[in-house]
């Protein structure tokens, strides 16, 4: 956040930093995913919302963590949404827990993210932060 509002952005989006965070309502581990995660490793696809009939948007795909479906599936998002029984297959393999039940959802910035904070704590260090850069940015 820091960064970005020193080159001038009006704010951040901080979605995955939040979700690793003491009170987040996540899965413990996919908090210990986000923090063992690297932003390589995510990947923009339609594949998880197509497989759990999610009515999101199309055009707004979701960048997650590796996921089993999602490497079964990936580049044939036409024919996932035409099998009848991937739907059924997908929720089977959730059930048996043999895959998440929600995709992981991160940024390609869970490379900063290295702990658990409290989010009163998270929400403080970022504010020194972005003060420290501002005030950098500006000379001070």
């Amino acid at each position: 956040m820091a960064a970005a509002l020193a080159l001038g952005a009006a704010g951040a989006v901080l979605g995955t930093r939040f979700q690793a965070t003491a009170e987040a309502l996540v899965d413990p581990a996919t908090a210990r995913a986000l923090v063992a995660g690297r932003g390589e490793d995510t990947e923009r696809s339609r594949v998880l919302d197509i497989a759990r009939g999610s009515r999101w948007p199309a055009e707004y795909t979701a960048r997650t963590l590796p996921h089993p479906f999602l490497d079964r599936w990936r580049g044939r998002e036409t024919e996932l949404a035409a099998d009848p029984e991937a739907g059924p297959s997908y929720q089977e393999a959730v059930a048996r827990g043999d895959i998440p039940a929600l995709p992981q959802w991160a940024g390609e910035g869970v490379d900063l993210i290295t702990d658990l904070p409290s989010a009163a704590d998270l929400v403080a260090t970022l504010a020194a932060q972005a003060e420290e850069a501002l005030n950098r940015a500006l000379g001070r």
